[in-house]
């Protein structure tokens, strides 16, 4: 008989002996769940997140928000064919992607329409018969200013 020392691991003092149940896990491995794993859903996610925060600009909003949605389709798809294990930072990328985007619409139409309500047609004309004078396109700037501030002057009776 040869003297082996017992394999590594964590034993109870001798004579105190664990009840059935309470034994360590052999190899002192832990099993843990794998990592959700869906990196072009993460990409869409912050594009989608960026998109929102930057919606009051064409590029910030539109553009980014049109990546995010396209991208958090390509992250479901992987999700559905099981090569991605997270499909919700997907679809929350697909809905803030679509918020960005219709954010920024919005924001981009009431812009032109204020942008008109104040004359604004009246200054790119005027700007546009300027030509490249610069004092006939300071004037054209200065009379759009007074048009914007005379609409919005609560002194003024309209």
């Amino acid at each position: 008989m040869s003297n082996q020392n017992p394999p590594p691991g964590d034993y109870p003092p001798p004579g105190n002996y664990p009840s059935p149940g309470e034994y360590p896990q052999q190899g002192g491995y832990q099993q843990q769940p794998p990592a959700p794993k869906n990196t072009v859903g993460t990409v869409a996610l912050v594009l989608a997140i960026l998109g929102v925060l930057f919606s009051w600009t064409i590029v910030g909003g539109i553009l980014l928000g049109l990546i995010a949605i396209v991208l958090g389709f390509v992250g479901r798809s992987r999700y559905k064919k099981r090569t991605a294990t997270n499909g919700t930072v997907s679809l929350i990328a697909i809905i803030l992607g679509f918020v960005a985007a219709a954010l920024s619409i919005v924001l981009v139409v009431v812009g032109v329409g204020l942008f008109n309500a104040v004359g604004g047609q009246d200054f790119t004309d005027c700007i546009t018969n300027a030509g490249s004078d610069s004092a006939a396109q300071q004037q054209c700037s200065d009379e759009f200013k007074q048009n914007v501030e005379n609409q919005y002057d609560d002194s003024t009776p309209n």
